[in-house]
């Protein structure tokens, strides 16, 4: 499978991968138990922060450009927090270090997905340039898709949901199979809808990126282990407008 998404959810990590009109989805515990699927991939978008903000950059730029992006739908796009903040033991440590770093204290939602940021870190870092995984953010891919609107409707409730679908069935038409697989093989518990909602974007933009992709920002940023501070998504042409949701 060429093609591949990946996001975070309460049981680890739920992936979906396209390639030759076939796919192939499912959740594994850690990111290492991916990794020779990841090896045979040609990209891999994952919804995780990769490179970290520092005293140079206490706001990514990649962040910046996305929020203004999104709009009303900026806050989306949470802090990252520093990477020396994923050793931290406990919360209040945490906070007290981002605080040192970056001059600003730590979320409750940023410090709850510290340990897949350790891990995808630890992951990446390990690997080298045997993967090709890129950062991307589910809602900045659904308004590339969707001609560069933003969807208004929140992806958790009925009206947000069928809007993604439908725009996802315009590009592979099988992502409700794949949906209603990985729904009923694994218990809410450990994969909600929208983290499906969020896999299959990913998926099928990395497959959309055949076309090529544009980096937020354009310039090449990198933080201090030299890992890329981007949010991508594919550079798809439309030939007309689409209809306003």
């Amino acid at each position: 499978m060429d093609w591949i998404g990946i996001d975070g959810c309460r049981g680890g990590w739920v992936y979906i991968a396209l390639g030759g009109g076939k796919w192939k989805a499912g959740a594994k515990s850690s990111i290492q138990e991916l990794h020779e699927l990841l090896l045979k991939a040609q990209l891999v978008l994952i919804d995780m922060p990769i490179g970290f903000p520092d005293t140079r950059e206490p706001v990514r730029s990649c962040d910046r450009l996305a929020r203004k992006i999104l709009g009303k739908k900026a806050s989306s796009i949470f802090p990252v927090p520093a990477r020396e903040t994923l050793n931290a033991s406990n919360y209040e440590e945490g906070n007290r270090i981002n605080r040192q770093i970056l001059g600003r204290g730590l979320s409750r939602q940023s410090w709850g997905i510290t340990p897949k940021l350790k891990e995808l870190d630890e992951y990446l870092r390990s690997s080298g340039k045997r993967v090709n995984i890129r950062e991307a953010h589910p809602e900045v891919l659904f308004w590339s898709l969707n001609h560069k609107q933003v969807f208004e409707a929140n992806k958790k409730t009925n009206k947000g949901f069928v809007d993604r679908i439908n725009l996802l069935q315009e590009f592979f038409l099988k992502d409700l199979e794949i949906h209603d697989f990985l729904l009923e093989s694994y218990p809410r518990k450990e994969i909600a809808p929208d983290d499906v909602l969020d896999a299959l974007v990913l998926a099928v933009s990395a497959l959309m990126s055949k076309k090529g992709l544009i980096s937020l920002p354009r310039e090449k940023d990198y933080d201090l282990l030299g890992m890329p501070r981007e949010i991508v998504y594919p550079n798809y042409y439309f030939p007309g407008p689409r209809k306003s949701v």
